[in-house]
Protein backbone atom coordinates (compact mmCIF):
# COMPACT_ATOMS: atom_id res chain seq x y z
CA UNK A 1 0.00 0.00 0.00
CA UNK A 2 2.90 2.35 0.75
CA UNK A 3 4.10 1.79 -2.83
CA UNK A 4 0.76 3.00 -4.19
CA UNK A 5 0.85 6.10 -2.00
CA UNK A 6 4.45 6.83 -3.02
CA UNK A 7 3.56 6.53 -6.71
CA UNK A 8 0.51 8.78 -6.29
CA UNK A 9 2.53 11.37 -4.37
CA UNK A 10 5.28 11.37 -7.01
CA UNK A 11 2.70 11.76 -9.76
CA UNK A 12 1.09 14.70 -7.93
CA UNK A 13 4.45 16.43 -7.49
CA UNK A 14 5.25 15.99 -11.18
CA UNK A 15 1.86 17.35 -12.19
CA UNK A 16 2.24 20.39 -9.96
CA UNK A 17 5.86 21.07 -10.88
CA UNK A 18 5.45 20.80 -14.66
CA UNK A 19 8.15 19.61 -16.98
CA UNK A 20 10.56 22.52 -16.45
CA UNK A 21 10.53 23.75 -20.05
CA UNK A 22 8.64 26.98 -19.33
CA UNK A 23 5.80 25.87 -21.54
CA UNK A 24 8.02 25.48 -24.64
CA UNK A 25 7.80 22.41 -26.80
CA UNK A 26 11.01 20.43 -27.03
CA UNK A 27 11.72 18.12 -29.95
CA UNK A 28 12.56 14.51 -29.16
CA UNK A 29 14.39 11.80 -31.03
CA UNK A 30 13.80 8.06 -31.12
CA UNK A 31 16.72 7.69 -28.72
CA UNK A 32 15.03 10.09 -26.29
CA UNK A 33 11.80 8.10 -26.50
CA UNK A 34 13.62 4.85 -25.76
CA UNK A 35 14.68 6.28 -22.39
CA UNK A 36 11.12 7.11 -21.34
CA UNK A 37 9.53 4.38 -19.22
CA UNK A 38 6.23 2.95 -20.40
CA UNK A 39 3.26 4.33 -18.48
CA UNK A 40 1.02 1.64 -17.06
CA UNK A 41 -2.66 2.32 -16.71
CA UNK A 42 -4.95 0.60 -14.25
CA UNK A 43 -7.20 -2.09 -15.58
CA UNK A 44 -10.81 -0.89 -15.61
CA UNK A 45 -13.85 -3.01 -14.92
CA UNK A 46 -17.53 -2.65 -14.22
CA UNK A 47 -18.77 -4.19 -10.99
CA UNK A 48 -20.09 -7.33 -12.73
CA UNK A 49 -16.46 -8.28 -13.51
CA UNK A 50 -15.40 -8.13 -9.85
CA UNK A 51 -15.70 -11.91 -9.26
CA UNK A 52 -13.25 -12.51 -12.14
CA UNK A 53 -10.54 -10.25 -10.72
CA UNK A 54 -11.10 -11.65 -7.23
CA UNK A 55 -10.61 -15.15 -8.66
CA UNK A 56 -7.27 -13.97 -10.12
CA UNK A 57 -6.32 -12.65 -6.69
CA UNK A 58 -7.29 -15.93 -5.03
CA UNK A 59 -5.22 -17.88 -7.57
CA UNK A 60 -2.11 -15.77 -6.97
CA UNK A 61 -2.32 -14.09 -10.38
CA UNK A 62 -1.83 -10.66 -8.84
CA UNK A 63 1.34 -8.82 -7.91
CA UNK A 64 0.04 -8.27 -4.37
CA UNK A 65 -2.08 -10.15 -1.86
CA UNK A 66 -4.92 -7.63 -2.13
CA UNK A 67 -6.67 -5.53 -4.76
CA UNK A 68 -8.76 -2.43 -4.73
CA UNK A 69 -11.48 -0.97 -6.88
CA UNK A 70 -11.72 2.80 -7.18
CA UNK A 71 -14.26 4.90 -9.04
CA UNK A 72 -12.92 8.18 -7.63
CA UNK A 73 -10.40 9.04 -4.89
CA UNK A 74 -12.81 8.76 -1.97
CA UNK A 75 -14.58 5.70 -3.40
CA UNK A 76 -11.88 3.06 -3.11
CA UNK A 77 -12.28 -0.24 -1.27
CA UNK A 78 -9.75 -3.03 -0.90
CA UNK A 79 -10.43 -6.74 -1.06
CA UNK A 80 -8.22 -8.72 1.26
CA UNK A 81 -8.04 -12.45 1.83
CA UNK A 82 -7.10 -14.60 4.75
CA UNK A 83 -7.10 -18.36 4.40
CA UNK A 84 -9.16 -18.20 1.20
CA UNK A 85 -11.86 -16.04 2.84
CA UNK A 86 -12.36 -12.44 1.74
CA UNK A 87 -13.02 -9.23 3.63
CA UNK A 88 -13.10 -5.52 2.71
CA UNK A 89 -10.89 -2.67 3.96
CA UNK A 90 -11.40 1.07 3.58
CA UNK A 91 -8.48 3.42 4.28
CA UNK A 92 -8.96 7.15 4.85
CA UNK A 93 -5.59 8.39 3.54
CA UNK A 94 -7.02 11.78 2.48
CA UNK A 95 -9.27 14.30 4.22
CA UNK A 96 -12.08 13.75 1.70
CA UNK A 97 -12.29 10.09 2.73
CA UNK A 98 -12.73 10.66 6.46
CA UNK A 99 -16.51 11.29 6.43
CA UNK A 100 -16.97 7.88 4.83
CA UNK A 101 -15.46 6.10 7.84
CA UNK A 102 -18.57 6.69 9.93
CA UNK A 103 -20.92 5.93 7.01
CA UNK A 104 -19.17 2.62 6.40
CA UNK A 105 -19.13 1.81 10.13
CA UNK A 106 -22.91 2.38 10.34
CA UNK A 107 -23.48 0.41 7.14
CA UNK A 108 -21.45 -2.53 8.46
CA UNK A 109 -23.29 -2.49 11.77
CA UNK A 110 -26.65 -2.46 10.00
CA UNK A 111 -25.54 -5.44 7.87
CA UNK A 112 -24.20 -7.32 10.91
CA UNK A 113 -20.56 -7.23 9.77
CA UNK A 114 -17.80 -7.20 12.36
CA UNK A 115 -15.62 -4.07 12.03
CA UNK A 116 -11.99 -3.93 13.10
CA UNK A 117 -10.27 -0.54 13.29
CA UNK A 118 -6.66 -0.79 12.17
CA UNK A 119 -4.05 0.94 10.00
CA UNK A 120 -1.61 0.03 7.23
CA UNK A 121 0.89 2.44 8.78
CA UNK A 122 0.49 4.99 5.97
CA UNK A 123 0.86 8.69 6.71
CA UNK A 124 -2.23 10.75 5.83
CA UNK A 125 -1.56 12.99 2.83
CA UNK A 126 -3.52 16.09 3.77
CA UNK A 127 -4.44 16.04 7.46
CA UNK A 128 -2.23 16.16 10.53
CA UNK A 129 -4.36 15.08 13.48
CA UNK A 130 -3.42 11.41 13.07
CA UNK A 131 0.03 9.88 12.64
CA UNK A 132 -1.35 6.97 10.60
CA UNK A 133 -4.33 6.85 8.28
CA UNK A 134 -7.23 4.88 9.80
CA UNK A 135 -8.57 1.73 8.17
CA UNK A 136 -11.93 0.09 8.72
CA UNK A 137 -11.76 -3.62 8.09
CA UNK A 138 -15.14 -5.25 7.44
CA UNK A 139 -14.40 -8.79 8.56
CA UNK A 140 -16.97 -10.56 6.46
CA UNK A 141 -14.70 -13.58 5.86
CA UNK A 142 -16.62 -15.11 2.99
CA UNK A 143 -16.24 -16.53 -0.51
CA UNK A 144 -15.70 -14.66 -3.77
CA UNK A 145 -19.32 -14.51 -4.89
CA UNK A 146 -20.56 -13.26 -1.52
CA UNK A 147 -17.82 -10.64 -1.11
CA UNK A 148 -18.48 -9.39 -4.66
CA UNK A 149 -22.14 -8.86 -3.73
CA UNK A 150 -21.11 -6.99 -0.57
CA UNK A 151 -18.60 -4.87 -2.53
CA UNK A 152 -21.23 -3.98 -5.13
CA UNK A 153 -23.80 -3.07 -2.47
CA UNK A 154 -21.24 -1.02 -0.52
CA UNK A 155 -20.21 0.93 -3.63
CA UNK A 156 -23.86 1.51 -4.50
CA UNK A 157 -25.19 2.38 -1.05
CA UNK A 158 -22.26 4.42 0.30
CA UNK A 159 -20.73 5.94 -2.84
CA UNK A 160 -23.86 6.06 -5.08
CA UNK A 161 -22.21 4.10 -7.92
CA UNK A 162 -24.25 2.01 -10.35
CA UNK A 163 -23.78 -1.07 -12.54
CA UNK A 164 -22.14 0.95 -15.34
CA UNK A 165 -19.62 2.77 -13.10
CA UNK A 166 -16.04 2.13 -14.21
CA UNK A 167 -13.55 1.09 -11.53
CA UNK A 168 -9.80 1.20 -11.69
CA UNK A 169 -8.37 -2.05 -10.35
CA UNK A 170 -5.41 -1.25 -8.10
CA UNK A 171 -2.60 -2.04 -7.64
Amino acid sequence: MKTIITILAAFAVLCLAGCGNNGKRVSTTDKDMADIPTVQYAKQITIDKLPEVLEQLKNGQSDYDFLGICSRPEACIYFMQDGGKFYIDYEAIAREQRPYLERIRKYASKQGFRVVETTYGNTPIDYDDMAQAPVLSLRIDTDIDSIAVVGKKLMHDIFQNNDSTLYDVVP
